[in-house]
């Protein structure tokens, strides 16, 4: 990169066109922007004739290096596909992407002593009655004690996919429920790590780290916990316990997994703990695409953009929420290491004009004042270290310049020179020519001279001496 005193990249008009269709201030962000930006950035390389169209798509299908430039590793060799909610989800559909739970009928009867059962059905089904069959055991009965979940139709749905958790009892839910709860809830937890993984982590490191976040947050406020941050199980008396009360009063809404407690005396007492898987998936994925974004993201108005908080409250922003959000996972295609390279250089040109800002000055493409201005220390090359981060360096000590003869040039002038010698040369020859017929002539002409005055002078003698003069 060449780069002026101030650490800004300077850039020629063609590439200062791109900066501005991809919106990056000349004083640059301060900070690393979004997917969305750098993509601009590569298609308006393309539209000002930098790269290729061609060139554009290879890149564009590559995932976006956000740390290249920045103690980062290099640009990984596996495309990329960008969409909507939409386009992901079917992109599940199509590689399989589900997670299982298998109930086991020994612990769940250990649930309770009486009764117990656990059973998934589907809130908000147009009026229809959930069938409870999809995955339901209880002490009497068992219709499907394991069942896999599809991740995409869960996503895509507009109904809630709730596993309850179910207690009669003259007593309230007990530890061993709440437990099990837990124990199903990690499971689940531990599959959609392993399952989105496999498409969201783009090699990159930077996605790992957000798919680690997404984890530990999902995992953290799964249900409540107490001040060491683990989760409560023991039981609380005087109707203080967050996981029951009297007569159909709620609690823990506010958490990602467990959205329900309840007590019926309507029921025979019967006690409900439920779980969200919808709203598992949900979170897992605004988590993800948070860190991904940036958690202090606004959006128009000031506010998060992405924010489950610390749970699911009515107020929070979901992933599943804004159908127009774009989403990057990887299809496993592999691209040339020229490809990559081209791909590396411009994440890493984007990402300083992002940091350090720019400056347009189109002299640059010329040789002689690029020389020039590397020469006087007006401009600096800049490039990566061991370290990963870009320095400036020295025009005179740095080992990818030297100051070398232009071989072409040089025989130009020499042969320039050599034309001119000759041309002087025959200039020369014809001269001396010219030289020697006039030292002819003049020696014609002296002889001559020498002969009429000789015989002038013989003709006055015998004139002199015929008169006696």
């Amino acid at each position: 990169l060449i780069t002026d005193s101030l650490g800004r990249v300077t850039l020629n008009s063609n590439l200062a066109k791109a900066a501005r269709a991809a919106g990056i201030p000349q004083e640059g962000l301060g900070s690393l922007p979004s997917d969305t930006m750098r993509n601009n950035f590569i298609k308006g390389l393309a539209s000002s004739g930098v790269i290729t169209t061609d060139m554009a798509n290879k890149i564009l299908g590559l995932p976006y290096n956000q740390s290249i430039g920045f103690g980062g590793g290099t640009t990984v060799a596996t495309t990329t596909q960008s969409g909507t909610l939409d386009d992901f989800c079917d992109y599940l559909e199509k590689t399989g992407a589900y997670f299982n739970i298998t109930l086991s009928k020994d612990k769940v009867l250990q649930c309770r002593a009486d009764q117990g059962s656990f059973g998934v059905h589907q809130d908000k089904y147009d009026g229809v009655k959930p069938d409870k069959r999809t995955l339901y055991v209880n002490n009497d009965t068992e219709y499907n004690t394991s069942h896999d979940f599809n991740i995409a139709e869960i996503l895509k749905g507009d109904h809630d996919y709730l596993l309850d958790l179910y207690s009669k009892s003259h007593s309230n839910i007990n530890e061993k429920l709440m437990e099990y709860g837990l124990e199903i809830a990690d499971n689940i937890i531990d599959q959609l790590a392993e399952t989105l993984s496999g498409v969201l982590d783009l090699g990159d490191g930077y996605t790992a780290k957000a798919l680690d976040y997404a984890v530990n947050m999902t995992r953290r406020y799964f249900a409540p916990t107490d001040k060491d941050g683990k989760y409560i199980t023991e039981k609380y008396t005087n109707n203080q316990s967050v996981y029951y009360n009297n007569a159909d009063r709620y609690h823990v809404k506010d958490y990602v997994g467990w959205v329900r407690n309840d007590y019926k005396s309507s029921d025979h007492r019967r006690h409900v703990a439920t779980l969200s898987l919808s709203n598992m998936i949900s979170a897992f994925l605004t988590y993800f695409e948070d860190y991904k974004n940036g958690v202090s993201t606004l959006d128009s108005y000031g506010q998060q953009y992405l924010d489950v908080d610390i749970a699911l409250k009515q107020s929070s922003k979901l992933v599943t929420d804004k159908k127009d959000y774009m989403y990057t996972w990887k299809t496993g295609s592999e691209v040339s290491s020229d490809d990559m390279g081209q791909a590396a250089f411009y994440d890493a040109l984007f990402n300083q004009l992002c940091a350090r800002g720019w400056t347009e000055n189109d002299d640059i493409t010329k040789n002689q004042y690029l020389q020039e201005m590397l020469q006087s220390g007006r401009l600096y090359v800049s490039r990566t270290k061991d370290d990963g981060y870009y320095y400036q360096g020295n025009y005179s000590t740095d080992s990818y310049i030297k100051e070398v003869a232009d071989e072409t040039l040089i025989a130009h002038a020499e042969a320039k020179y050599n034309t001119e010698k000759a041309k002087l040369n025959q200039k020369e020859e014809m001269l001396d020519l010219k030289m020697k017929n006039l030292d002819t002539e003049i020696s014609s002409l002296t002889t001559e001279y020498d002969t009429v005055k000789n015989t002038i002078s013989k003709n006055i003698e015998k004139s002199f001496k015929r008169y006696n003069a």
